[in-house]
């Protein structure tokens, strides 16, 4: 396979297709293939890869960071290693936010090859449901993760 540049310049109008909202965007960066720092990654992470269509990811960056706040809280709340967890998720949301635009093209392409450039409306573009449910299933974490501390800690 050619470079990502000749990718991108060949298959332009399936990968458009593919992204829909903010499409100029990332057939711009994907065709400068400079690094290119995605705040909207960076700030919400978990809730970007699902409103991309990314669900493993989000799902596993939400697993992640449900076992960040668990070890912090249970193991590293009272010791000199309480920020511990702070600066591990800030490093990964770094790291995302560098990343975030390179994880995108490879699901782009990993699709439009499967449907042979005609990806199918469920593959396509964004969606408020994933956001809506990455959000439902922390916030049934966390109220379980503190009704939990109440009962332990009697807090």
């Amino acid at each position: 396979m050619g470079s990502r540049l000749e990718y991108v310049e060949k298959h332009s109008g399936s990968l458009e297709d593919f992204i829909r909202k903010n499409s100029e965007y990332y057939l711009e960066s994907w065709k400068s293939g400079k690094i290119k720092f995605n705040f909207a990654a960076f700030l919400f992470e978990t809730l970007w890869f699902a409103y991309r269509k990314m669900y493993k990811s989000a799902v596993a960056l939400l697993i992640l960071h449900i076992a960040i706040n668990v070890i912090t809280i249970l193991f590293l709340l009272k010791t000199k290693f309480f920020m511990a967890g702070t600066i591990i998720a800030l490093v990964i949301r770094v790291y995302i936010g560098f990343k975030a635009n390179d994880f995108y093209f490879i699901k782009a392409e990993k699709v439009l090859e499967r449907r042979n450039f005609e990806p199918e409306n469920n593959d396509c573009g964004t969606s408020i449901l994933g956001v809506v449910i990455i959000i439902s299933i922390a916030i049934v974490f966390q109220v379980l993760l503190d009704f939990y501390l109440r009962v332990t800690y009697q807090i």
